[in-house]
């Protein structure tokens, strides 16, 4: 009998000792939901301070979640965003260049070219 109560109270106990709650269990959501939504303005600042972390910590987090550093995680979001943007042809890849927070149509071209070895009007002429 006794022993039957003292693993009823230590599962109790391990039951209860995780909040459902916690911040960290959101880490990855709030991640990605900023990523896909805010990346026009991307800033390491502002991931932080919606994390509630240091520049530093969040840099750790990115490392540990997606292997990736937030410069590269900032440019995966943004050639993402950018290859769906090339999809409607009534775009100017100057307007996508603006709407992803490039300085210029050639900034755009360059860092696209980098990333997919391929310029965005290629890009969208093979699509």
């Amino acid at each position: 009998m006794i022993y039957m109560v003292r693993n009823y109270k230590q599962r109790v106990k391990t039951q209860t000792a995780c909040p459902q709650n916690n911040l960290a269990n959101r880490y990855p959501f709030i991640i990605e939901n900023y990523f896909l939504y805010e990346y026009h303005t991307l800033s390491l600042q502002g991931l932080a301070n919606k994390l509630k972390l240091s520049s530093r910590q969040t840099q750790r987090l990115l490392k540990k979640y997606y292997g990736k550093n937030f410069q590269q995680k900032k440019t995966e979001a943004r050639m993402s965003r950018a290859a769906i943007l090339l999809a409607d042809p009534t775009r100017s890849i100057t307007s996508i260049a603006e709407e992803l927070g490039y300085f210029s149509a050639e900034h755009f071209s360059t860092a696209f070219r980098a990333y997919y070895d391929v310029s965005p009007r290629e890009y969208r002429k093979n699509l």
